[in-house]
């Protein structure tokens, strides 16, 4: 159930290609504010693909995407387009965070200094208010006694959870997140889940690329379902969970759902 009509991103016939090999093909997405979308599917589907593309971290070769009327447009088209593309790249990250797999904690900074960072160095906000604004954060994920700690001293859940910090400390309307909790052990997968279904319960507009997926049911409004570069289901959790309409995905959910 989409949580307002206004549009926020819109990918049109979008393709990605490395050299002869098309990876993402015909992707047509619409998201609104502060809808959360979880984008599932088998190992090598494009999900993380799509996902870098729509931040600019991989280059899109057709089509359109359109993020808060911002396009990048498919650089296989019109020589001129990769300029184009890396100046609107920087406004669309203005507006859009991304959490990663892999927690890219800078090791030699506390978690402070790796939350403050950005808003100093890249907004220029004057460092007080930023460590005001990073302490208000740290403490909402639970966060605020480890503020100088250093990364090596943080479980794999806790790095997740400043990497969090660190991307709200950016104020973003949008944040991307690429399997947050594939490198973490078992036991820390929940703190980090909890988070996120925070996050998402106070608005905040989200992509999700996942293999939680009872994360996915619970708090996604709706889940694309990706195969061989195409997405071929996108409805509510219930619909693609329970009654999807293509035999792939059917089989792909028989065998993980148990259904």
């Amino acid at each position: 159930m989409q949580k307002n009509d206004k549009v926020v991103i819109t990918v049109e016939n979008m393709s990605k290609r490395y050299g002869e090999l098309e990876v993402l093909k015909k992707i047509e997405l619409t998201v609104h504010e502060g809808e959360v979308i979880s984008i599932v599917g088998p190992s090598g589907s494009g999900k993380s693909t799509f996902l870098r593309c729509l931040n600019y971290l991989e280059h899109l070769s057709g089509g359109t995407i359109t993020i808060y009327g911002n396009s990048l447009r498919g650089e296989a088209e019109a020589a001129s387009n990769k300029k184009k593309n890396e100046a609107t790249a920087r406004e669309i990250r203005k507006n859009v965070g991304m959490v990663f797999q892999q927690f890219n904690l800078w090791p030699h900074k506390t978690v402070m200094e790796n939350v403050i960072e950005g808003p100093v160095q890249i907004k220029k906000i004057k460092k007080e208010d930023a460590v005001k604004r990073a302490e208000e954060l740290l403490k909402k994920v639970g966060m605020l006694e480890k503020k100088n700690a250093y990364p090596t001293q943080l479980s794999g859940g806790q790095q997740q959870r400043v990497a969090i910090v660190r991307t709200l400390a950016m104020d973003p309307q949008i944040i991307l997140f690429d399997e947050p909790t594939s490198a973490l052990d078992p036991e820390y997968v929940g703190e980090v889940l909890s988070v996120m279904k925070n996050l998402a319960n106070e608005g905040m507009t989200m992509l999700v690329v996942t293999h939680e997926m009872g994360f996915a049911a619970e708090v996604a409004d709706r889940v694309c379902f990706m195969d061989g570069g195409y997405v071929i289901e996108d409805g509510t959790p219930e619909d693609v969970f329970k009654n999807p309409k293509t035999d792939r995905a059917r089989q792909f959910f028989s065998k993980i759902l148990n259904v």
